[in-house]
């Protein structure tokens, strides 16, 4: 009998022949494609939905010659409609198909299995029974599994090790890193966002390591059959999908600290020993963040432990599973530094990681993704409030960080073409770290538009309604319409779905081009301006002019709607005042002024440049350093504008310089880098302090996110 489990091919019913056979998933890549398959759909069949998985796995690291694991797994399912086939996902390790088995709860009917197949494109086990399971009944699919082990992230649980600093010896241990797809190359799943499920997690492993997962041990017992291995029992674990899972056996050191209040939550922050002492930054940090967002989004998480993990050579910045978060060693540990106003980049580098990955508890953890198109969101969210919680710890610091998302973000889409925000194929996607950084620039956007009180009252609805649960992009903006709804945010005709679909469904961001006249007329344009691109979007416009001086008002005064590449605004400005749109650059795009317009904020910016908020000199900046590579401003309309910043002592604007010339100026001609060289000298003292101001102080590195991975939901 042939047994060849790739593409789709068809296996005869199994006998005691092939009781105790392992069969490799994914072998016998030559195999026939003309053969029978049950299921090729990209997507699971409805038939069938799991609710609790009992995890039994039993890893061996005492010996090279020997790393591996065995376990099996006892799915629960439900069934929605009556079928005689199980599909869901497994591959790339061992299956002892003889011993699968099938149960019925209330009878305890077991059922036989009559035929396997293999889909390896799509990592599909395709189960045959004999017989329906019956609509509206509880079942359990029992199947044992194992493979040995390697450094391989892409199957899911893989080894690391560290290696001692004197002897130089290596100390091996186990991770997981499931998210997004990669639970089916460890063990049989339904591995996909919105199927969640809770978990019993028992790991076994030699009595000198321990075992992590993500809820706490609650017991440990003795292995009867092997000498020296215990069995580490897991609580069991809330709703959750296959990818927040996590496992590790390991034997770190770590120190200890927890969150305030009447419910506290136990944070171990570990680490090989020799590096425990470079913990105590990230173990004192994670509670505050912890501690503030329950405050902020009046929502306790249903964890009693968060373990957070500093392994050398991770393969990504972190991974933000449920109650087990893992850390890139040199990225999250620190040593003692004096208690200063603002933190190095490096301690800030460390702030923002920890941040996000606390975030990313309520964002991505407690509310999931539906599908992974809607990625963007989980990210987005946790991004802003990464941002809050630095805000929180060091005033203004999360301002900065905000300013530096928008300008790189805008620069990258130049010159890459276009970032869109929701993305069909997370692996695919090359742009990620720049896609989750612009949708965190459109939801702080979103936020201006309908105010602070407003979008934080949507996302407490949010949370309240989907907690637990999965959510699309659209459940989350019908959140807003109703808390705008509630608060009368918004005009009539502004739909807060029809709006943001023109921010995350397009490629690019618009150019908004100011022209005063007896009224304002504005035009949009695609930043690439060119004329066959016909996106067009609904922008929140906001403004203010010279002697209001309002720069306070973030909410539009008007929109510009996306049916029509023109507005006319009927708006009295002053013949000798200047109009600046985009209030505090709360919005994703550029702004152009007509020749007189640009001399007047020139004019404002030389005389006393603090009178335009600083966030807004920013924007000025970016976007005429952008315009006048563009060719859509003259060489001395842009020095015109850019001449105040030899008095300029802010960081946003001085980092929007820095970043127009080195990620905008792309091929710039000599004799226009000299005389940019030379202006830049002239300036002498100023210059030399900038360098240092903005280089070695101030200049952010860029956003750290995991989650995603390299696939990259991450962090």
């Amino acid at each position: 009998m042939s047994i060849c489990p790739s593409g789709v091919p068809r296996v005869g019913r199994p006998n005691v022949a092939i009781c105790y056979l392992l069969i490799l998933l994914g072998l016998c890549l030559g195999a026939d494609a003309g053969k029978t398959t049950y299921y090729d759909s990209p997507r699971l069949p409805t038939t069938l939905v799991p609710f609790h998985y009992d995890l039994k796995l039993l890893t061996r690291l005492e010996n090279s010659s020997t790393f591996g694991y065995e376990g099996a797994v006892n799915i629960s399912f439900f069934v929605h409609k009556s079928t005689d086939v199980v599909v869901l996902h497994a591959n790339d390790f061992s299956i002892k198909l003889g011993k699968i088995r099938l149960l019925e709860w209330n009878t305890l009917n077991k059922y036989e299995v009559t035929e396997f197949s293999f889909n390896r494109k799509l990592d599909y086990l395709i189960i045959k029974v004999d017989s329906y399971l019956k609509e509206g009944r509880y079942y359990s699919l029992n199947i044992e599994f194992g493979r040995r082990m390697s450094e391989n992230r892409r199957g899911g649980y893989f080894l690391v090790y560290s290696t001692d600093v004197v002897s130089q010896q290596k100390s091996w241990y186990s991770l997981t890193h499931f998210e997004p797809r990669s639970m089916r190359y460890t063990m049989p799943c339904f591995d996909e966002p919105a199927l969640k499920a809770t978990f019993n997690v028992t790991l076994g492993h030699h009595k000198r390591f321990q075992s992590f997962s993500t809820m706490k041990v609650v017991s440990v017992l003795a292995h009867k059959e092997m000498k020296d291995y215990v069995w580490s029992v897991h609580e069991t674990t809330p709703l959750m999908p296959t990818y927040l899972l996590a496992f590790s056996i390991n034997n770190l050191t770590c120190t200890f600290s927890q969150t305030g209040g009447p419910t506290p939550v136990r944070i171990r922050t570990c680490a090989k020993s020799s590096e425990l002492r470079l913990t105590t930054f990230a173990s004192q940090k994670a509670p505050l963040f912890l501690e503030y967002f329950e405050q902020v989004l009046d929502m306790v998480l249903p964890l009693n432990k968060i373990d957070q993990l500093a392994v050398e050579k991770y393969p990504t910045d972190a991974i933000e599973n449920w109650g087990l978060v893992v850390y890139s060693s040199d990225l999250i540990l620190q040593t003692d530094e004096p208690d200063i106003s603002e933190p190095s980049r490096f301690r800030l580098q460390a702030l923002q990681l920890i941040s996000h990955e606390i975030a990313h508890m309520w964002f991505g953890n407690l509310i999931t993704v539906a599908w992974w198109t809607d990625v963007w969101l989980k990210e987005g969210l946790t991004g802003y409030f990464e941002v809050l919680g630095i805000d929180h710890l060091y005033p203004r610091l999360g301002r900065r960080i905000l300013a530096k998302y928008r300008e790189t973000t805008m620069m990258h889409e130049a010159e890459s073409g276009g970032i869109f925000v929701s993305i069909k194929d997370i692996q695919a996607n090359t742009s990620n770290k720049y896609a989750y950084q612009k949708a965190t620039s459109v939801l702080h956007m979103a936020e201006g538009m309908v105010g602070n009180t407003t979008f934080l009252d949507a996302i407490h609805r949010y949370l309240y309604q989907y907690a637990l649960a999965s959510a699309t992009t659209d459940q989350f903006f019908e959140s807003i319409q109703q808390a705008s709804d509630r608060a009368k945010s918004l005009p009539d005709y502004a739909y807060v779905k029809a709006i943001m679909d023109t921010w995350i469904l397009q490629n690019g961001y618009p150019v908004v081009n100011v022209i005063r006249n007896t009224s304002l007329v504005l035009i949009q344009n695609h930043f690439s301006f060119n004329e066959s691109r016909k996106e067009v979007w609904w922008i929140p416009l906001t403004y203010t002019i010279q002697s209001e001086q309002n720069f306070s008002d973030t909410r539009p005064k008007a929109f510009f709607p996306a049916n029509s590449p023109l507005l006319k605004l009927d708006v009295f400005v002053p013949e000798n005042d200047w109009i600046i749109f985009n209030v505090q650059a709360m919005g994703y795009y550029r702004v152009n002024y007509d020749e007189k317009n640009w001399d007047l904020i020139a004019k404002a910016l030389s005389e006393d440049h603090q009178s335009i908020h600083v966030l807004n000199r920013a924007q000025i900046v970016s976007d005429a350093l952008f315009l006048w590579k563009n060719k859509r401003i003259s060489w001395s309309t842009a020095l015109n504008v850019l001449k105040y910043l030899v008095d300029e002592d802010e960081f946003e604007p001085l980092m929007a310089l820095v970043v127009g010339v080195t990620n905008g100026f792309w091929g710039v001609s000599p004799e226009s880098s000299m005389a940019i060289a030379k202006w830049l000298s002239n300036a002498g003292k100023w210059y030399a302090e900038f360098i240092n101001y903005t280089f070695d102080q101030l200049v952010f590195i860029d956003n750290i996110l995991e989650s995603a991975d390299d696939t990259s939901v991450e962090d």
